[in-house]
């Protein structure tokens, strides 16, 4: 299992979000995010953006890279990032359940 950490424009998150449906994946977690990249302006100093979680089969995770590459990318700057990073195992807190990663 990997962990898809995505970091999207606001305007492109509903888009992104039906894409990851789509495609079978309906747990996320998405927060409202400030942050400083590249384009730092003198009179905005930080950006507002989605942070979007996700817990995928590694045999998802190039697909849902390309779903969220597909339906956020503007081709300006400011269009976000994607980190994947491993996961040992994911425990269900209602249930004890554990999934190994």
């Amino acid at each position: 299992m990997k962990t898809i950490v995505a970091i999207i424009r606001t305007g492109s998150l509903e888009d992104i979000v039906a894409a990851l449906e789509d495609i079978g994946i309906r747990g996320m977690t998405i927060a409202d995010i400030k942050g400083i990249g590249e384009g730092v302006s003198l009179y905005q100093p930080y950006t507002i953006h989605n942070r979007v979680e996700i817990i995928v089969p590694d045999e998802k995770v190039d697909e849902a890279a390309r779903a969220i590459v597909r339906h956020g990318k503007t081709g300006f700057a400011g269009d976000g990032i994607i980190g994947v990073y491993p996961m040992d195992y994911a425990m269900k807190i209602r249930t004890g359940e554990k999934e190994k990663g």
